[in-house]
């Protein structure tokens, strides 16, 4: 449905942010978008279900220490992130092992983060560039002006409230998989 594969991934990514960062663009010195968090679900398009989950911490290195910022917007604690966290190749590689040859889809352009991060660490992106989709484009093409949602608020564009806390990578894969359920209902009726 919708051009998506039978299987496919939809998946979120938080990374490291300051007041202010997103408006100069990560522009600062040092203000680089370093994964924190990927999350991550296989889904059945035919009945849009979960069939597996994914979650792995990052640790980041130009970084280390998460800004109050970051902390109060997503609830990932540096503590956290310490006893949990793994570096980013592990985690990228986990993440790859995991998906597979499958189709990922972000709600917006969370592959740019991803090469952005194989580019400071000097890792091989092992995911093939074409595998990687933005899912707002399959909300905009059906009339849903995206400008005002991001993957944790996207069910608001149907009148529903999120279920889950937004700014964590594994609620909003299935906050936006939620807004997927409402627009085939919506294209059902």
């Amino acid at each position: 449905m919708f051009g998506l594969e039978k299987e496919c991934v939809f998946y979120d990514t938080e990374y490291t942010t300051w007041e202010g960062a997103m408006e100069r663009n990560w522009s600062g010195t040092n203000e680089h978008r370093e994964i924190v968090q990927i999350g991550a679900i296989i889904v059945d398009t035919s009945r849009f279900e979960e069939l597996d989950s994914f979650s792995v911490l990052v640790r980041p290195y130009i970084n280390p220490k998460l800004s109050s910022y970051f902390i109060e917007l997503t609830g990932i604690s540096a503590e956290l992130v310490d006893r949990e966290g793994v570096g980013f190749k592990e985690a990228l590689d986990a993440f790859y092992e995991w998906a597979g040859e499958r189709h990922l889809y972000a709600f917006g352009r969370d592959y740019d983060v991803i090469q952005e991060n194989c580019d400071l660490s000097g890792v091989r992106n092992p995911f093939p560039v074409d595998h990687f989709h933005n899912s707002r484009t399959i909300f905009k093409d059906r009339g849903i002006p995206v400008e005002n949602y991001t993957s944790g608020t996207i069910t608001n564009a149907f009148g529903i409230e999120p279920i889950r806390r937004g700014h964590d990578g594994l609620n909003d894969a299935r906050t936006v998989l939620d807004g997927f359920r409402l627009l085939a209902e919506r294209n059902r009726n």
